[in-house]
């Protein structure tokens, strides 16, 4: 044999062994993949619903599609979610899948778990006494007085009508009772598709007394009294309104007439009024008197503070002749622990006036604050004042009203002013307000100057425990004043209850006063006894009624006073 054919045999020889291991190795894969084609099956699906980003399928479970097998949908795949017996869910984002699409999915075989027991649950003797004891959150809340600024009833339309009765009764000497019933109807009114408005506030006064007649100033107690009538525009940068104005402006008050205002600019309000002034003591209209004005407002609701400040500038003329003018500004701000306010006037008169007065005076100043730190509140108060004095008072108002009057005697013609009359008033107060219980103290003081001066103080404290039994309050207070003709100390003891649902609440009170004249020494006591009652039989009704007897040396009388009021809502 030669040396090749050699070769050749033993290559042969050596090929048989790899043919052997290719042949075993071929049939394992096919084992295998016989193995997984019996571990998985392929079952068709169908898109039946699409909705919220999730893709409900039929079959459902019953085909052993199970939470975390895959779906092909088209091109994308897709886990399942949740299974029961007619539909499986997949969840899809941003895919575009539509009802009717097919798909499949490759099962598991064997049968699924349906059923797994839960182990026993603890008994609940096992967690006694690991809870703790139940709080509610107002016990651990501090709730913080947020400052709103001026509160204002949104509503495009409202209205209401307003009836109270008061009574005063004397129960001894020679004395008539006299009593007054009022019935009051308010309305505000604004168009939905023009921006026009319109605000009416009247009532008609009742007088009852069996010496109404002989009883003074008849004319203060006229039968219908008309506050408001006027017809309102109000644009984006134009406003305005017409007729029987409230206000005229910030700080000025009742006025037949008009007034225009503009909004320049964000934050800034440029306004004018104009008109007659009515008859002070009836409320007539009347055209012996005119007022007039301008006003600048600017306030910055954006900042954290929120502040607003108004200057007004007016005068007024009498029969022909200047009267008043004044400068009279205003400032307030509203940061985070409560309110801050201060306010000024500037008269200037005629160097011939009747009042003594000085050609340019501050006629008024006061500034006032509220804050709120925690439980704590504080608030405090300063104002000073002149008296307001006008040609057009003088007229229907006494001298003793404008000024201090030096005595001549002897003197048969009106007794002139001294000058420099002034009323001075301050206030402090501190309250306490826990959850469910209140402590309050403060100070007043006012008096006049220069002459002959009319002082009073008055210190007071007070306590008020609430939801006694869930309903019923306590109230007791002490307090003590001291003026120019009277002293006095008293001391208050109520109580009250709340009904369930808030809608009623009553309460009685005790005051012992001992009082003491400055002109004499011999101490006295006066007793005071009363009842409240508030009750809302719905949402837009409310009954209110009081009851106050008087008894002491001095006199006997018996207080009554009675209020319904209807807000219907439209």
């Amino acid at each position: 044999m030669t040396r090749s054919a050699r070769f050749r045999r033993s290559a042969r020889l050596a090929r048989r062994p790899a043919a052997a291991l290719a042949a075993c190795a071929l049939l394992l894969l096919g084992s295998g993949s016989a193995s997984a084609a019996e571990a998985r099956r392929r079952v068709e699906v169908r898109v039946v619903e699409v909705a919220g980003g999730r893709v409900y399928l039929a079959p459902g479970a019953e085909q052993q599609i199970r939470v975390g097998d895959v779906v092909q949908l088209g091109r994308g795949k897709y886990v399942v979610v949740a299974t029961n017996r007619e539909h499986v869910v997949v969840a899809v984002s941003g895919s575009r899948l539509e009802r009717g699409q097919r798909g499949f999915v490759l099962v598991r075989g064997g049968d699924a778990k349906t059923v797994e027991k839960l182990a026993t649950p603890r008994p609940l003797q096992s967690f006694a006494g690991k809870w703790q004891a139940p709080s509610l959150p107002a016990e651990s809340q501090s709730v913080r007085a947020v400052p709103l600024g001026p509160i204002q009833d949104g509503r495009r339309n409202r209205a209401a009508l307003l009836f109270d009765y008061q009574r005063i009764q004397p129960l001894s000497g020679t004395a008539y009772g006299i009593g007054r019933a009022r019935l009051r109807a308010q309305l505000h009114a604004e168009s939905q598709s023009l921006p026009l408005r319109f605000d009416a506030d009247g009532s008609l006064e009742f007088w009852q007394a069996e010496d109404l007649a002989e009883r003074p100033q008849n004319a203060s107690r006229p039968l219908l009294t008309v506050q408001q009538l006027e017809a309102g525009y109000r644009g984006d940068v134009v406003q305005g309104a017409l007729g029987r104005l409230r206000h005229a402006s910030r700080t000025t008050g009742l006025l037949d007439g008009a007034r225009v205002a503009a909004v320049p600019s964000e934050g800034w309000t440029l306004g004018a009024f104009g008109g007659t002034l009515p008859n002070p003591l009836d409320g007539t209209p009347s055209t012996d008197a005119s007022r007039f004005g301008a006003e600048v407002v600017w306030q910055d609701d954006a900042a954290a503070a929120r502040p607003r400040a108004s200057v007004t500038l007016q005068g007024s003329r009498y029969l022909g002749r200047m009267d008043e003018r004044r400068v009279t500004s205003l400032f307030e701000l509203y940061p985070e622990l409560g309110r801050f306010g201060a306010h000024a006037e500037v008269s200037f008169f005629a160097a011939d006036n009747p009042w003594a007065a000085a050609p340019t005076e501050l006629t008024a100043a006061g500034v006032d604050a509220s804050f709120q730190f925690g439980s704590l509140r504080l608030s405090a108060l300063f104002d000073a004042r002149s008296p307001e004095r006008s040609l057009w008072l003088a007229a229907f108002l006494p001298p003793e009203y404008f000024c201090v009057l030096q005595p001549v005697p002897g003197a048969t013609s009106a007794e002139p002013c001294l000058g420099g009359d002034r009323h001075y008033a301050a206030a402090l107060d501190a309250t306490w307000e826990a959850p469910l219980w209140a402590l309050e103290a403060g100070v007043n003081f006012a008096t006049t100057r220069p002459e002959a001066p009319a002082q009073n103080g008055t210190a007071f404290v007070s306590f008020r425990q609430r939801e006694i039994l869930e309903l019923l309050r306590f109230d007791i207070g002490a307090s003590a004043s001291s003026g120019s003709l009277l002293e006095s100390a008293a001391l208050d003891v109520g109580l009250g209850v709340t009904s369930a649902d808030d809608a009623a609440d009553a309460s009685l009170y005790y005051r012992p006063s001992v009082m003491r004249y400055r002109a004499g020494s011999e101490e006295f006591i006066e007793h005071g006894v009363g009842s409240r009652l508030w009750w809302a039989p719905s949402e837009v009704i409310d009954l209110t009624g009081s009851v106050d007897l008087l008894t002491g040396r001095d006199v006997d009388v018996l207080i009554l006073q009675l209020g319904a009021a209807w807000r219907p809502r439209f």
